[in-house]
């Protein structure tokens, strides 16, 4: 029983060695890599020659296989010229495998990786139809998966795209496509402030009129959470009055007047709950100031004839009180 044991140990370990004889026999030190390779998956002995084997395969729409013998341009070849280009088709692979963000990332690295293309410029605007498209609701993919991309991972991609190319074509419209996310967010602020960089950076701009009407829109929005804003609210009733005089043919108008209007009546209420407040605690004086606010300020809300009618009361038992 020994004896066998013993040669079955034999055979394993001289399996070992031979496969381990086998698989050096694969293994080469390449001089153009400075690296040892295995024939199999090594690179051609050029990266010019790399690159148009490449191109064959994405050419003829094989865009898994081109996208790996890419890939080898830049892991073996990654200071050479036709790294730059390689690293582009990779982003045109994963558009083509349907992966866009994995398609927007690639674009950026060569933007990061080698400044000195002259790619940029269609990368820019690669990334922006990514972008859109991405905001439109096509999906991505991640190991394998489809889903529909982050809202973060689309503001990601629009302000890279006005990074890139701070005064380019697509820069304003990438910079009102954040706005619109943060929005959809619920981050007011930020979008507020999104749309105050097209205002500030792109004042001749076909959306400045938009863009305008946006900043006035978010501060209302923000002002009219659980804690009352009521610096943000005057400031948007304030903006959408300078808006309507300035843009008069806007057709924005209506709606930013409407806007206005809701911001009055709530900052109406407003006061006028304040006053109901001070005039239960016993303190007319106070609750006058108050509706007297309501009916100077704010003569055309819901509540202006109510507020007149409570301030004529205590005025008439506060002169009471003095005689």
């Amino acid at each position: 029983m020994k004896i066998i044991l013993r040669l079955i140990l034999v055979i394993i370990i001289a399996s070992v060695f031979a496969q381990g004889s086998v698989c050096h026999a694969y293994w080469v030190w390449t001089p153009e890599t400075k690296r040892w390779v295995n024939p199999k998956y090594a690179p051609k002995d050029t990266p010019k020659e790399q690159l148009l084997y490449a191109m064959d395969f994405f050419e003829s729409t094989e865009y898994k296989k081109a996208l790996a013998e890419f890939k080898k341009i830049i892991k073996y070849y990654r200071r050479s010229e036709a790294a730059s280009e390689a690293q582009y088709y990779i982003g045109r692979c994963y558009e083509a495998l349907g992966n866009p963000y994995h398609g927007f990332e690639s674009y950026q690295k060569v933007i990061d990786d080698y400044p000195f293309t002259n790619r940029t410029e269609e990368i820019v605007t690669r990334q922006f139809d990514i972008g859109n498209r991405l905001f439109e609701g096509e999906k991505t993919k991640y190991v394998g998966v489809s889903f529909k991309a982050f809202p973060e991972q689309i503001v990601e991609v629009y302000k890279k795209v006005v990074s890139n190319a701070p005064y380019g074509k697509n820069a304003p419209n990438a910079q009102f496509k954040i706005g619109e996310l943060y929005k959809r967010m619920g981050f007011y602020v930020d979008a507020r402030e999104a749309f105050e960089k097209i205002v500030a950076d792109y004042p001749d701009s076909d959306i400045i009129t938009e863009a305008k009407f946006q900043v006035a829109l978010c501060a209302s929005i923000a002002s009219g959470g659980s804690a009352y804003d009521q610096t943000l609210a005057e400031q948007a009733m304030r903006e959408f009055e300078e808006f309507a005089k300035e843009n008069p043919d806007s057709q924005l108008v209506k709606e930013a007047l409407k806007e206005k209007g809701e911001l009055t009546e709530k900052r109406a209420i407003a006061h006028m709950n304040t006053a109901k407040f001070y005039e239960r605690a016993g303190k007319p004086e106070s609750a006058l100031l108050y509706y007297n606010k309501v009916v100077d300020v704010y003569p055309d809300s819901s509540v202006a004839a109510t507020a007149l009618e409570k301030a004529e009361v205590i005025e008439k038992r506060l002169e009471r009180q003095k005689i």
